[in-house]
């Protein structure tokens, strides 16, 4: 497993967000974690960036323990996130915003950026061509030098995912990446998490469209209150009665999105 995780606790006052939960990531896949408003989603994607540290439970990605280590520190192991409120630099170039997203892996310490010794101009070359490609690979690339400000919503999801990807992970968290999308924006960002899990990129995706999850994910983990009510592919996700009374809540008829 490229992500495991064991016993994960993590609970908030009287609260209880996460409760002893256990589940692994294979790599290569599209691994998709659903739930209701309050089922433990958001919280269970802080412990794994490293935002929240868990009450109990153990946590390892690519065979390193991320207890305790520092959000920057486990970005370097080869983990990127999107967020489902954009986190974009508005007074950046599109092209500006990707390379932010490349600074996780620079080499070069300060006194090389400061010097600017030849070192640091080859790697900061070397950033400027990863975010290219990145923004090339989500459809970008004509927009490079545009002010981040003057994207419609949709091409901004967009970039905060190829920000992500410049980084070159292994595994990607995906945050809501169709919320506020219309139809034919949902049916690119499909498209793209297709793209992307075919350059053998890892996807952990929380998302509350059903019809998007259940036709790009290969494992479906579902909460319910912090603890794992159901795992298994789509279709058997989608034939479990526990969880269309407790998650969806009746028939459900999923449409092509």
């Amino acid at each position: 497993m490229l992500l495991e995780a064991s016993g994960l606790t993590k609970s908030f006052g009287g609260v209880t967000a996460i409760a002893d939960l256990d589940f692994g990531v294979p790599e290569g896949l599209v691994y998709a974690v659903i739930g209701p408003n309050g089922a433990g989603k958001t919280t269970l994607f802080n412990i794994i960036s490293g935002i929240y540290r868990p009450d109990e439970g153990r946590l390892n990605f690519a065979g390193q323990d991320l207890i305790g280590r520092a959000t920057h520190r486990i970005a370097r192991l080869g983990m990127s996130r999107t967020f489902q409120n954009l986190q974009i630099f508005f007074n950046m170039s599109v092209l500006e915003n990707v390379m932010v997203g490349c600074h996780a892996r620079a080499r070069t310490g300060l006194a090389g950026a400061l010097l600017r010794l030849p070192r640091m101009r080859r790697e900061e070359e070397e950033i400027r061509q990863w975010a290219g490609e990145a923004l090339d690979f989500c459809d970008l690339g004509g927009l490079k030098d545009r002010q981040a400000s003057e994207l419609p919503y949709g091409a901004l999801k967009r970039l905060e995912i190829a920000r992500a990807l410049a980084a070159r992970p292994r595994l990607l968290l995906m945050d809501e990446p169709a919320a506020g999308l219309n139809d034919t924006e949902t049916l690119e960002m499909r498209g793209l998490i297709g793209r992307i899990r075919d350059q053998g990129i890892t996807i952990l995706l929380v998302e509350h469209n059903m019809g998007l999850v259940m036709r790009v994910s290969d494992r479906i983990l579902v909460l319910d209150y912090g603890s794992r009510l159901a795992e298994g592919t789509p279709a058997e996700v989608r034939a479990n009665p526990r969880v269309v009374a407790a998650y969806l809540g009746g028939e459900v008829h999923y449409a092509v999105e």
